[in-house]
Protein backbone atom coordinates (compact mmCIF):
# COMPACT_ATOMS: atom_id res chain seq x y z
CA UNK A 1 0.00 0.00 0.00
CA UNK A 2 1.68 3.30 -0.97
CA UNK A 3 1.99 5.88 1.46
CA UNK A 4 1.09 9.76 0.98
CA UNK A 5 3.76 12.34 1.59
CA UNK A 6 1.33 14.99 1.87
CA UNK A 7 -1.06 16.69 4.14
CA UNK A 8 -4.20 18.63 4.28
CA UNK A 9 -4.26 21.48 6.71
CA UNK A 10 -7.29 23.36 7.41
CA UNK A 11 -8.34 26.21 9.44
CA UNK A 12 -6.31 27.29 12.31
CA UNK A 13 -3.79 24.69 11.51
CA UNK A 14 -2.24 26.78 8.39
CA UNK A 15 -1.51 29.69 10.76
CA UNK A 16 1.98 29.83 11.25
CA UNK A 17 3.35 28.39 7.76
CA UNK A 18 5.46 30.08 5.80
CA UNK A 19 5.73 29.60 1.93
CA UNK A 20 8.67 27.73 0.78
CA UNK A 21 9.56 27.59 -3.52
CA UNK A 22 11.91 24.97 -4.70
CA UNK A 23 13.61 26.95 -7.44
CA UNK A 24 15.84 25.47 -10.68
CA UNK A 25 19.55 25.20 -10.52
CA UNK A 26 21.09 28.14 -11.85
CA UNK A 27 17.42 30.17 -10.62
CA UNK A 28 18.52 32.76 -8.24
CA UNK A 29 16.59 35.69 -5.84
CA UNK A 30 17.31 38.83 -6.67
CA UNK A 31 19.95 40.41 -4.83
CA UNK A 32 21.18 36.76 -3.48
CA UNK A 33 24.39 36.70 -2.69
CA UNK A 34 24.82 33.43 -4.14
CA UNK A 35 26.37 32.91 -7.52
CA UNK A 36 24.67 30.63 -10.40
CA UNK A 37 26.78 27.74 -8.78
CA UNK A 38 24.91 28.58 -5.21
CA UNK A 39 28.09 29.80 -3.66
CA UNK A 40 28.35 33.11 -2.34
CA UNK A 41 30.19 35.92 -4.11
CA UNK A 42 34.00 36.77 -3.15
CA UNK A 43 34.41 40.30 -2.49
CA UNK A 44 37.46 42.05 -4.24
CA UNK A 45 40.87 42.29 -2.41
CA UNK A 46 42.61 45.34 -3.18
CA UNK A 47 46.45 45.26 -3.20
CA UNK A 48 48.22 48.33 -2.44
CA UNK A 49 51.06 49.22 -5.24
CA UNK A 50 54.14 48.85 -4.26
CA UNK A 51 56.46 52.03 -3.07
CA UNK A 52 57.79 53.52 -6.04
CA UNK A 53 61.86 53.61 -5.87
CA UNK A 54 63.66 56.52 -4.06
CA UNK A 55 64.50 58.71 -6.94
CA UNK A 56 68.07 59.82 -8.14
CA UNK A 57 67.79 63.40 -6.25
CA UNK A 58 66.52 61.80 -2.96
CA UNK A 59 69.88 59.29 -2.92
CA UNK A 60 71.62 62.39 -3.27
CA UNK A 61 70.18 64.78 -0.61
CA UNK A 62 70.41 61.42 1.95
CA UNK A 63 74.07 61.12 0.69
CA UNK A 64 74.62 64.50 1.50
CA UNK A 65 73.04 64.98 4.99
CA UNK A 66 74.79 61.64 6.12
CA UNK A 67 78.07 63.52 4.94
CA UNK A 68 77.39 66.46 6.76
CA UNK A 69 76.58 64.31 9.80
CA UNK A 70 79.52 62.65 9.31
CA UNK A 71 81.97 66.04 8.73
CA UNK A 72 80.35 67.72 12.02
CA UNK A 73 80.91 64.45 14.43
CA UNK A 74 84.45 64.34 13.05
CA UNK A 75 85.01 68.28 13.76
CA UNK A 76 83.37 67.83 17.48
CA UNK A 77 85.62 64.53 18.13
CA UNK A 78 88.68 66.88 16.96
CA UNK A 79 87.82 69.79 18.83
CA UNK A 80 86.99 67.54 21.84
CA UNK A 81 91.14 65.82 21.32
CA UNK A 82 92.24 68.98 20.67
CA UNK A 83 91.28 70.43 23.83
CA UNK A 84 91.79 67.57 26.05
CA UNK A 85 95.49 67.57 24.43
CA UNK A 86 95.79 71.13 25.51
CA UNK A 87 95.06 70.15 29.40
CA UNK A 88 97.45 67.45 29.45
CA UNK A 89 99.95 69.71 28.00
CA UNK A 90 99.19 72.25 30.35
CA UNK A 91 99.30 69.82 33.40
CA UNK A 92 102.41 68.43 32.10
CA UNK A 93 104.21 71.74 32.63
CA UNK A 94 102.92 72.63 35.85
CA UNK A 95 104.18 69.26 37.31
CA UNK A 96 107.58 69.79 35.62
CA UNK A 97 107.63 73.29 37.17
CA UNK A 98 106.68 72.29 40.47
CA UNK A 99 109.48 68.98 40.62
CA UNK A 100 112.07 71.43 39.06
CA UNK A 101 111.16 73.78 42.10
CA UNK A 102 110.70 71.55 44.78
CA UNK A 103 113.78 70.09 43.49
CA UNK A 104 115.63 73.45 43.49
CA UNK A 105 114.89 74.08 47.35
CA UNK A 106 116.23 70.53 48.28
CA UNK A 107 119.26 71.16 46.84
CA UNK A 108 119.26 75.01 47.81
CA UNK A 109 118.88 73.46 51.18
CA UNK A 110 121.36 70.82 50.73
CA UNK A 111 124.41 73.28 50.02
CA UNK A 112 123.04 75.88 52.75
CA UNK A 113 123.25 72.85 55.59
CA UNK A 114 126.93 72.10 53.44
CA UNK A 115 128.13 75.88 53.84
CA UNK A 116 127.14 76.25 57.55
CA UNK A 117 128.78 73.64 58.49
CA UNK A 118 131.96 74.36 56.64
CA UNK A 119 131.72 77.95 58.04
CA UNK A 120 131.04 77.31 61.28
CA UNK A 121 133.73 74.57 61.47
CA UNK A 122 136.27 77.24 59.61
CA UNK A 123 135.66 79.60 62.65
CA UNK A 124 135.91 77.65 65.31
CA UNK A 125 139.14 76.09 63.97
CA UNK A 126 140.76 79.22 63.02
CA UNK A 127 140.60 82.38 65.32
CA UNK A 128 142.09 84.60 62.54
CA UNK A 129 138.78 84.20 60.24
CA UNK A 130 136.99 86.59 62.88
CA UNK A 131 139.99 89.19 62.61
CA UNK A 132 139.66 89.00 58.22
CA UNK A 133 135.89 89.59 58.66
CA UNK A 134 136.30 92.52 60.88
CA UNK A 135 139.09 94.04 58.30
CA UNK A 136 136.82 93.45 55.69
CA UNK A 137 133.47 94.99 57.51
CA UNK A 138 135.65 98.46 58.11
CA UNK A 139 136.97 98.46 54.46
CA UNK A 140 133.21 98.48 53.37
CA UNK A 141 131.82 101.00 55.65
CA UNK A 142 131.37 104.35 55.34
CA UNK A 143 134.90 106.44 56.10
CA UNK A 144 134.32 108.11 59.39
CA UNK A 145 136.57 108.89 62.34
CA UNK A 146 135.60 106.52 64.64
CA UNK A 147 133.85 102.98 64.82
CA UNK A 148 132.55 100.25 67.33
CA UNK A 149 133.13 96.84 66.56
CA UNK A 150 130.83 94.58 68.19
CA UNK A 151 131.66 90.89 68.79
CA UNK A 152 131.45 87.56 70.24
CA UNK A 153 132.61 87.01 74.17
CA UNK A 154 134.76 84.51 72.69
CA UNK A 155 136.86 86.45 69.97
CA UNK A 156 137.74 89.31 72.51
CA UNK A 157 140.83 88.45 72.62
CA UNK A 158 142.17 87.90 69.73
CA UNK A 159 140.47 91.15 68.74
CA UNK A 160 141.73 93.49 71.02
CA UNK A 161 145.28 92.20 70.00
CA UNK A 162 144.56 92.97 66.34
CA UNK A 163 143.54 96.57 67.16
CA UNK A 164 146.78 98.44 66.23
CA UNK A 165 146.88 96.91 62.74
CA UNK A 166 142.46 97.77 62.63
CA UNK A 167 143.53 101.59 63.06
CA UNK A 168 146.91 101.45 61.30
CA UNK A 169 144.88 100.08 57.99
CA UNK A 170 142.12 102.87 57.58
CA UNK A 171 142.97 106.51 57.27
CA UNK A 172 141.76 109.34 59.54
CA UNK A 173 140.71 106.71 61.83
CA UNK A 174 141.12 108.01 65.53
CA UNK A 175 138.41 105.92 67.60
CA UNK A 176 137.66 102.29 67.94
CA UNK A 177 135.59 100.60 70.26
CA UNK A 178 135.51 97.12 70.86
CA UNK A 179 132.52 95.49 72.92
CA UNK A 180 131.23 92.02 73.07
CA UNK A 181 127.57 90.93 71.96
CA UNK A 182 126.21 87.02 73.04
CA UNK A 183 123.73 87.29 70.59
CA UNK A 184 126.34 87.67 67.69
CA UNK A 185 127.75 84.23 66.84
CA UNK A 186 131.72 83.71 67.22
CA UNK A 187 133.53 84.64 64.20
CA UNK A 188 130.73 87.30 63.23
CA UNK A 189 130.59 91.04 64.06
CA UNK A 190 128.84 94.27 63.73
CA UNK A 191 130.43 97.63 62.76
CA UNK A 192 128.49 100.79 63.87
CA UNK A 193 129.31 104.27 62.98
CA UNK A 194 127.47 107.47 62.99
CA UNK A 195 127.10 107.20 59.03
CA UNK A 196 125.79 103.41 59.39
CA UNK A 197 126.73 99.79 60.20
CA UNK A 198 127.82 96.81 58.49
CA UNK A 199 126.46 93.73 59.56
CA UNK A 200 129.11 90.78 59.25
CA UNK A 201 127.69 88.39 61.16
CA UNK A 202 127.54 84.48 60.31
CA UNK A 203 123.77 84.41 60.16
CA UNK A 204 123.98 87.60 57.36
CA UNK A 205 126.34 85.94 55.46
CA UNK A 206 124.57 82.90 55.14
CA UNK A 207 121.65 84.42 53.78
CA UNK A 208 123.57 86.30 51.64
CA UNK A 209 125.13 82.74 50.03
CA UNK A 210 121.46 81.43 50.15
CA UNK A 211 119.89 84.44 48.30
CA UNK A 212 122.30 83.96 45.72
CA UNK A 213 122.17 80.36 44.76
CA UNK A 214 118.19 80.60 45.08
CA UNK A 215 118.73 83.40 42.41
CA UNK A 216 120.73 81.05 40.34
CA UNK A 217 118.51 78.39 40.86
CA UNK A 218 115.57 80.20 39.75
CA UNK A 219 117.54 81.68 36.31
CA UNK A 220 118.46 78.10 35.77
CA UNK A 221 114.48 76.69 36.02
Amino acid sequence: MAMSLSKIYRGAEANGLKEFQFRSFGETEPNSPLEADGFVKSSSVVVPPAPATNSVKDVEAAYARGRQEGLESAENNLETAAQAFASAAAEISRVRESVARNSGKDMLRLVMAISEQIIRREVAADPKVILTIIENALQSSVRTDQYRIRINPADLESVTQQKPLFLASISGLKNLSIETDSEISPGGCRVDSDLGDVDATIETQLETIRQSLSEAIMDVG
